[in-house]
């Protein structure tokens, strides 16, 4: 029996730049799980939690989670999901697999109670012990309930942290679980690849398909194809190719910063990946932080880079950058603003048109104005004066 484990897909995440164009991407990276599927044969999807990335997903989300996993069924392949707390809602609301499930695109497993039972994928028998997500305390309560599936072949899939991960927080340890009548231990929950065994029982966290922050990138991510057989397990890794990579550069000064991306090979990424950038040494906003807007604009507008983030921990000032095809970042234009008209009450007042506007041209407009017009700004100070 052939399976492919996946999880943590966030189906509708746009983070962190909150642009359709990086939404787009977590979509495309959870179609390229489809291919693989097909590609592979497999009987069955075995997705373990945090399809969405919100309880009460967006059309957009729906439509493309329909869009893929209609493929997948047109290949005769199942979709078996758990739910992980992005699938579950706060009330006592539907939650969304629910939706898929009703449209014939999924088989549920769990949504906020664990479930035991055997399904048939293309005639073979698989015994599954599925449990959602619960908080620490709750998922004890859960698991007194789980019961061992009457089948040869046992999986268990599950959405919560290991105590084994070494994390702040977690849920239960490995043999806190009960894993070891079982074959394969499918996890979601951790958005890094984890691989460890118990008894010479796998147990598996193929990690997200996309980051959400910096915390979550990798230069590579995978997907589980597990082949479960009469002689035991064998887990291979398939790699992703259309996630968007993230460039993390830590440096003391703009200037290393500037000179570091200027070594980089933008030609190898499949996409303009995001930056994310810590400049240690920033006693203040000055010229340098007014270059290196300038620099990250070019590269935004060439198309080099998507989105930038740049910390600078020894102030309060934080550069975040826009798509390539904005040419200024709003979430930034405070310090920008304020340093150039030199005067609160009008660049609140600018602030609060800029920000207030969802028209990039008019933004544009409007920035490039106050950049060159003297006149303007007198005017504007003026009135603000009268007021």
């Amino acid at each position: 029996m052939l399976l492919l484990h996946v999880s943590d897909t966030h189906l509708g995440s746009n983070k962190p730049s909150k642009t359709r164009e990086r939404e787009l991407d977590f979509y495309e990276v959870f179609d390229e799980v489809i291919d693989i599927a097909i590609r592979e044969g497999v009987d069955a999807i075995i997705h373990c939690g945090d399809l969405f990335d919100d309880p009460k997903p967006s059309p957009q989300a729906y439509f493309y989670a329909f869009k893929s996993l209609r493929r997948l069924r047109e290949a005769g392949i199942d979709f078996l999901v758990v739910a992980g707390q992005h699938d579950q809602p706060k009330t006592s609301a539907l939650s969304p697999l629910r939706v898929l499930e009703e449209v014939g695109l999924a088989k549920v497993l769990a949504t906020f109670e664990p479930w035991t039972g055997v399904i048939k994928l293309k005639g073979n028998e698989l015994g599954i012990t599925a449990i959602p997500y619960a908080d620490p305390q709750g998922i004890q309560e859960l698991i007194k309930v789980v019961k061992r599936p009457n089948a040869s072949k046992r999986v268990v899939m599950a959405h919560l942290l290991l105590k084994e991960l070494n994390l702040p927080v977690a849920h239960l340890s490995l043999n806190e679980l009960r894993i070891i009548d079982y074959n394969y231990v499918a996890l979601g929950d951790y958005h890094g690849r984890y691989v460890t065994n118990y008894g010479g029982i796998p147990i598996v966290y193929p990690g997200s398909t996309e980051a959400q922050d910096s915390l979550d990138s990798r230069d590579e991510r995978f997907v589980a194809l597990v082949d479960i057989g009469r002689e035991g397990v064998a887990v291979n890794w398939v790699k992703l190719s259309k996630f968007r990579r993230w460039l993390i550069i830590k440096s003391s000064t703009y200037e290393e910063l500037i000179k570091r991306l200027g070594e980089i090979n933008f030609s190898e990424f499949l996409k303009p990946p995001i930056l994310y950038a810590e400049v240690s040494n920033v006693k203040s906003v000055n010229l340098n932080a007014k270059r290196v807007l300038d620099y990250l604009t070019k590269l935004t507008q060439g198309g080099k880079i998507s989105f930038y983030n740049i910390k600078t921990p020894n102030i309060s000032e934080e550069l975040e950058g826009p798509q390539r095809e904005v040419t200024t970042s709003v979430s930034t234009l405070d310090s920008v603003v304020h340093n150039l008209l030199k005067d609160p009450k009008l660049s609140e007042l600018v602030l609060s048109i800029i920000k207030g506007s969802d028209d990039v041209e008019f933004v544009e407009a409007l920035i490039n104005q106050l950049m060159n017009d003297r006149e303007l700004i007198n005017k504007l100070e003026k009135l603000v004066k009268t007021k």
